[in-house]
């Protein structure tokens, strides 16, 4: 804090004073990554609970903490929400009365009401067009292969995982054998140095 407090005190301009206020924030507010704050991050829906396991590592909060915490928020919590959250997607009749609910809300503000009716239109069509069964493929047409995006991000997030799994591995190795040859190289230099004496 010292050393970001004497950092800020220079000039630096604007971009790299407010970057460093937010750094600032970060770390004076780090000492609430308490269990219930890592629970809450882990169970909402959150692309930035990421930044928060980091930040947990970096400011040594206790693993069995960060685990327990995120095991329930994302096992439990999340989970039971995102189950309520499809449901009430998947519940026609729940659609039509919040559909209704916001026609009836945004028929109040002035020159939506005309375009309402070609709104609800254009709303329907896509539901209708999700909604729709996929029409059946013929059994004699093979398979292609599928190149999309998701696939090969799927492809590369794979490569990578192999290639930690491989890193890993290969430290273990290095680190058993070094410890090997510590234990070796400890034997044979006591024997040497008595016999020199």
């Amino acid at each position: 804090m010292e050393e970001l407090d004497h950092s800020s005190s220079e000039d630096n301009g604007f971009i790299a004073t407010h970057l460093k206020q937010i750094e600032h924030w970060l770390l004076s507010h780090s000492q609430h990554m308490n269990f219930f704050t890592i629970l809450l991050l882990a169970s909402i829906p959150n692309p930035l609970f990421d930044l928060a396991g980091i930040m947990c590592g970096q400011f040594g909060i206790p693993f069995w903490k960060f685990f327990l915490a995120t095991l329930i928020g994302k096992a439990i919590i999340k989970t039971h929400i995102q189950t309520v959250f499809i449901i009430s997607v998947c519940n026609n009749q729940l659609l039509d009365w919040i559909e209704n609910e916001l026609i009836w809300i945004l028929s109040f503000i002035p020159g939506f009401d005309s375009y309402l009716p070609t709104l609800t239109e254009k709303l329907h069509s896509v539901k209708e067009k999700y909604l729709a069964a996929p029409p059946p493929v013929p059994s004699n047409i093979k398979d292609k292969w599928d190149f999309s995006f998701a696939s090969i991000w799927n492809t590369i997030v794979w490569l990578m995982l192999m290639n930690f799994f491989v890193k890993i591995v290969n430290a273990t190795a290095r680190r058993y054998l070094k410890k090997q040859q510590d234990k070796s190289l400890a034997e044979i230099l006591p024997d040497s140095t008595h016999s020199d004496s």
